[in-house]
């Protein structure tokens, strides 16, 4: 059931105890906090191989044997995988799906949290469940599973036997790709990095043809050039292009469709970031030995980092392309090229309002959690914040946090942070 229930965007400040679930149960896992901040919850332990969800100190009715991944989605459900009677599934809001598996993992749900899907195993096989829904087939080997917008489901699947020691078997090829369950019929000796197009309807991955070749596969057709190697390729032109970065010569390229796309080279190539259909894309790259920096439309940041960007994105309405990136050993953000200098021990990924005029995120500095907003530290100290929100009218923030064993949900007004 989805939660249509309006946001509360007035109340100053709501608190629920949290400390005392320490002393009701044998052991409290991490906590998990609803988008709207009206909800926490933790897996707890009842007794012994007896556990539960506990949800603003209230538990629900079903226990477990096991229980992992609790999260709220996006629409306010709270789902869990869980074993009972030694067999696993998923449990939504405290109710159980129909199907039971001898195994399940790697839990994935859409944007909007109407699609929930996960790699699951049953008899020995291995496939998918979508929705309370497993594949007719099963197959040997499951691995890279991914669920579309549209709650199409893909894997890369073992679709021949392999005995101990068969080389030649490998090298023929023995995966392809499952969408729904149905396999492909092209098979390769490695698969890996699929992508949905935007309707859930086309699939491309990164392959490996022989010992020495790699490429590009889009619906099961290999792209004819070869490379040294090629990572995860991305839909463009309304589905009708894959974009994908290659290695060629020892150095880097942004391909479209089998031909150089961008005309600079790189040392290597990472995460790529797009934003209206192609109009702008983005990618994580080093443009010199140990050094990275982002190039948007082919040419390149001047900041640069000696040790990682793990995110890159760009905002709704693509003004902003964000970057969290990591710099002599603290964590920073970066919107179009100019850091905040936060130098935190810790960061995560930025929210960004409807207008691309706020940023929000969360960092940690030697054991203390702070607010910050576009770029400024909201000083009020905390022993956790979870992901904030902005308001619809881009003019409030929703602060998550814990502090002295109590949660806050607290209403703060631009002008307190900024």
């Amino acid at each position: 059931m989805i939660n249509k229930k309006p946001w509360d965007w007035d109340s100053e400040k709501k608190e629920i105890p949290v400390k005392e679930w320490q002393e009701r149960f044998n052991w409290v896992e991490e906590l998990s906090v609803s988008p709207d901040g009206e909800k926490i919850a933790s897996i707890v332990n009842l007794d012994e191989a007896q556990f539960s969800a506990c949800v603003n100190g209230e538990i629900w009715e079903e226990t477990f044997e096991k229980a992992w991944g609790l999260r709220f989605l996006s629409n306010g459900n709270l789902t869990a995988l869980v074993c009972k009677d030694e067999e696993w599934t998923v449990c939504v809001n405290g109710s159980f799906w129909e199907t039971r598996f001898d195994y399940i993992w790697d839990f994935q749900f859409s944007p909007d949290g109407s699609f929930m899907g996960a790699a699951v195993q049953k008899d020995g096989q291995y496939g998918m469940a979508v929705n309370d829904r497993m594949w007719d087939e099963l197959y040997d080997n499951i691995s890279g599973v991914v669920l579309s917008c549209q709650g199409t489901s893909a894997a890369i699947v073992q679709v021949e036997p392999l005995g101990q020691g068969d080389i030649e078997g490998f090298s023929r090829g023995i995966f392809s790709i499952a969408v729904d369950g149905i396999a492909q019929p092209e098979k390769f000796m490695n698969i890996w990095d699929l992508s949905f197009d935007s309707k859930g309807k086309q699939v491309a991955s990164s392959i490996r043809k022989n010992r020495i070749d790699y490429s590009i596969s889009k619906n099961s057709q290999a792209w004819e050039k070869n490379f040294q190697f090629a990572w995860k390729p991305e839909f463009i032109n309304k589905d009708t292009s894959v974009i994908a970065p290659v290695r060629q010569g020892g150095k880097w390229f942004l391909f479209k469709d089998e031909a150089p796309f961008w005309d600079k080279s790189y040392e290597q190539f990472g995460q790529l970031a797009i934003h209206g259909d192609g109009k702008k894309i983005a990618a994580i790259v080093s443009d010199r030995y140990g050094k990275w920096t982002v190039s948007e439309n082919d040419r390149t940041w001047a900041l640069h980092c000696d040790s990682m960007i793990s995110t890159l994105f760009y905002s709704d309405n693509g003004d902003s392309l964000v970057a969290v990136f990591k710099d002599q050993g603290f964590w920073d953000i970066a919107v179009n090229g100019k850091p905040w200098n936060l130098k935190a021990d810790k960061l995560w990924n930025p929210i960004v309002s409807s207008n691309s005029e706020i940023l929000a995120t969360r960092m940690e500095k030697e054991g203390i959690f702070y607010l910050v907003v576009n770029g400024k530290v909201y000083q009020e100290r905390f022993d956790m914040i979870f992901e904030p929100q902005i308001s619809p009218d881009n003019d409030k923030i929703l602060l998550k946090a814990m502090k002295n064993g109590i949660y806050l949900r607290q209403i703060l007004t631009l002008d307190k942070v900024l």
